[in-house]
């Protein structure tokens, strides 16, 4: 089997052998397949571009990456790089990105999603009742005063507990509460005003009813709704039967 060489005029076998021909070196370079098909090869060069630097065949579209990856250093590139980003085609444009297509299912999921949150905010409180005093903003910040009431309950011979966390619940904290169940009343108010121990069995939601005796500080007063709460004071109410 000829090899390429084989195939060669003498012309330019000799011009080869002796070195005397310009394009000889260029030449060598070239492939197998370039000597087998003179008119493909050359039509496939001249679609290609030289680079200015180095001479080697590149691509249109390749020719700025080339220079910035193979010469990244010369002192001719910047200005190269700027007259070439000037001529069309030099550039690859973008592939324009594929369209979003927003699904009916997806909005679905997504309003289930907002409206799920928005009821775990606004629900609870309605299902909760209207608090029956104003919320307090934060505990312990902006008072106005911060007062303390103990209460005892005896229904019979009977002691009634009054439970922690009355007058507290996720979304609200009301100026009348308990923390623990020992009957503290915690009085936090944000406004010039005062409380009344009627006001703190409405926050309870018990009814104050009609107790047969009632002690502020150990002394008996008249059983009344209205007695204010003050700080460091004790209060007694005794019933036949409290529920």
């Amino acid at each position: 089997m000829s090899t390429a060489l084989d195939k060669l005029d003498s012309q330019s076998r000799d011009a080869l052998h002796d070195g005397t021909d310009p394009g000889s070196a260029a030449f060598l370079n070239t492939s197998a397949s370039s000597l087998y098909y003179p008119v493909a090869y050359e039509v496939a060069m001249a679609k290609m571009d030289r680079c200015p630097i180095c001479n080697v065949a590149v691509k249109p579209e390749n020719l700025i990456r080339h220079l910035n990856d193979i010469h990244p250093r010369h002192p001719d590139k910047p200005g190269l790089l700027e007259e070439l980003k000037e001529e069309p085609g030099r550039i690859p444009q973008k592939r324009a990105g594929r369209p979003i297509r927003i699904r009916r299912w997806q909005i679905a999921v997504v309003a289930v999603i907002v409206l799920g949150g928005l009821g775990a905010v606004y629900l609870p409180p309605l299902l909760s009742g209207t608090p029956a005093f104003p919320c307090i903003g934060q505990e312990g910040v902006g008072l106005v005063y911060h007062w303390h009431t103990d209460l005892t309950i005896s229904s019979g011979a009977a002691s009634v507990s009054i439970p922690a966390g009355i007058g507290i619940s996720t979304f609200c904290l009301e100026p009348l509460h308990t923390h623990e169940a020992n009957g503290r009343i915690h009085i936090e108010t944000q406004t010039a005003r005062l409380y009344s121990i009627g006001d703190f069995f409405r926050v309870w939601g018990k009814s104050f009813g009609n107790p047969t005796a009632m002690h502020v500080n150990g002394t008996a007063v008249t059983p009344n709704p209205s007695l204010t709460l003050y700080d460091l004071e004790t209060i007694h109410l005794q019933y036949d039967s409290f529920s």
